[in-house]
């Protein structure tokens, strides 16, 4: 495990953190920024899988952030998870409406992390030649 391309947009320093550790500890190693507008200038210059995106951000919401990724053709094809505060029903139905695929509310279980990688890279992984050609298959809410 380990094959993924993964950011992690976080204004909190230490909850950013923390996800990284994590992340790092399964293998993986996640590029983290603080700002949706460095997200947002980020992802037209690297391949991504999956972001974890905080909708909560100082600068443009994560929302915001989302619509941007979904006008970016080379992420079209990427897993927006939203790991967030808000946890009521208009922001889970923003989410869809902005691309984001799943939502998870803070502190999320590490293990719930675990398994939404697990997965997306096995399905990742059984596309033939997935890594080779650094396509992906969105998966929706």
């Amino acid at each position: 495990m380990n094959g993924l391309s993964i950011l992690v947009v976080e204004d909190h320093a230490e909850q950013a953190d923390s996800m990284v550790l994590f992340l790092e500890m399964l293998g993986y190693k996640p590029v983290v920024v603080y700002k949706g507008e460095h997200a947002i200038k980020l992802a037209s210059t690297i391949r991504l899988d999956v972001v974890f995106l905080d909708l909560g951000l100082p600068d443009i919401d994560g929302y915001e952030v989302a619509r941007q990724f979904q006008r970016m053709p080379e992420l079209n094809k990427t897993l927006l998870v939203a790991i967030t505060g808000y946890g009521q029903p208009a922001d889970i139905q923003r989410c869809k409406e902005a691309g984001i695929g799943l939502h998870f509310l803070k502190p999320v279980d590490p293990e719930d992390i675990k398994k939404v990688l697990i997965s997306w890279e096995q399905s990742l992984t059984n596309q033939c030649g997935r890594f080779a050609d650094s396509g992906t298959t969105a998966t929706s809410a």
